[in-house]
């Protein structure tokens, strides 16, 4: 369905806006004075998206012959001043061939303008007209919410799916749910940096069970997976943080280190090349710290091989994951993962969280036992916490 808004003097001229551009099946969708005087109405036709499209090639390289100052217009053919011969005797197709882009592109442009301001104007009509189709978006958009996904997060999904839609199963709930779920799974991105040989360094603010993290996943490939690793830590500021790991990697039998700076990081990792897996903690950092971040930055730079994996706990509200995300994403983040899970019911605040990243998510911690309560995060299991049935 594609939907516009047309102004008139009247609502019979703008009526006559709307038959002309949509023909005799349109549908009327509102009207309302503006405060200008003028009236609008907000139409709507139905349109097949398997149609073919006519171009107008020609009507394109018109419209894009407009350049310079003072809008002259100029021949695609036609040589500048100054030009050399080699310039003038360029193939002319292709010179057709790139007016011809340069305008569609600026018509492009301003189609998307146009259709930004059309979605803005369909949410408005569909949550508020009071239609079997406003009722289903709400319930729907309602459920998206209650599990924790931001509320304008749920309605590009309702929308996305509603434009997917035929007429007829617009207000068929069981229908668009099952649409939402394929489109979320299909949003869902996954990812094991430990999968294989490499360094991991695990950041992310204070507080969040980076350390613990660190521990299930040791325990869980070094026990496990029979994968030889070693420890290493740069969390010097927290009182026994360091010791916290060695009590970890004695139980698990792997070795431990402290580095108070990155070159000492950069020699153990040297001395530990032998090994399949190097996990880094680092110390909690405010993404307003600054100084901390910098070390991170600096991190980053000295060791291009290393992967990052940006930790977050799961029950944060919304706004302070958002400042999370976006200060650390000055790091070269990898991957996502996420503690807590068994805190809360609530755990749309992830996919929030991976949209606004743009990064896969790698780990879930479910608890505070070492190692069970942690996984790789998949798909399906992602998608039952997003929407559960």
């Amino acid at each position: 369905m594609r939907i516009k808004s047309f102004t008139g003097p009247s609502v019979r001229e703008a009526l006559k806006l709307v038959k002309a551009e949509f023909g005799e099946h349109s549908l009327i969708l509102s009207n309302k004075r503006l405060a200008t005087g003028l009236y609008e109405v907000v139409g709507a036709v139905d349109y097949d998206l398997t149609g073919s499209v006519a171009v107008d090639l020609k009507a394109a390289s018109n419209r894009s012959g407009s350049a310079g100052q003072g809008g002259k217009t100029s021949s695609v053919n036609e040589t500048p001043k100054g030009a050399s011969s080699r310039d003038s005797g360029r193939d002319s197709g292709q010179a057709f061939s790139q007016a011809t882009g340069t305008s569609m592109a600026a018509e492009l442009k301003k189609e998307l303008k146009e259709l930004s301001e059309l979605k803005d104007l369909c949410v408005s009509f569909v949550t508020r007209s009071g239609s079997p189709v406003s009722d289903v978006f709400n319930k729907l958009e309602e459920n998206l919410v209650k599990n924790g996904v931001d509320k304008r997060l749920a309605r590009k999904i309702l929308m996305n799916t509603l434009s997917g839609a035929t007429k007829e199963k617009t207000a068929d709930i069981m229908y668009l749910k099952a649409c939402m779920r394929k489109k979320v799974y299909e949003r869902i991105k996954v990812k094991d940096p430990l999968a294989a040989r490499g360094v991991v360094a695990f950041v992310g603010p204070e507080g969040v069970g980076k350390t613990t993290t660190i521990a299930k996943l040791a325990a869980h490939h070094a026990l496990k997976g029979k994968k030889r690793m070693a420890l290493l830590t740069m969390d010097t500021y927290r009182i026994a943080a360091a010791e916290q790991l060695k009590v970890y990697g004695k139980l698990i039998g792997v070795p431990v280190e402290v580095a108070r700076d990155i070159r000492e990081l950069k020699s153990f990792m040297s001395s530990h090349r032998d090994k399949d897996l190097l996990l880094i903690d680092t110390a909690g950092r405010g993404q307003k710290d600054a100084s901390r971040m910098n070390e991170l930055k600096l991190l980053a730079d000295e060791c291009p091989e290393m992967k990052f994996n940006l930790v977050l706990n799961s029950q944060t509200r919304d706004e302070s994951m958002y400042e999370s995300v976006k200060g650390f994403g000055a790091l070269p983040i990898d991957s996502l993962s996420f503690t807590r899970l068994d805190e809360g019911s609530a755990h749309g605040s992830i996919l929030n969280a991976m949209v606004l990243a743009q990064k896969p998510i790698a780990y879930l911690s479910t608890g505070s036992r070492v190692p069970e309560d942690i996984e790789t995060a998949s798909r399906e299991r992602l998608l039952s916490f997003f929407m559960p049935n």
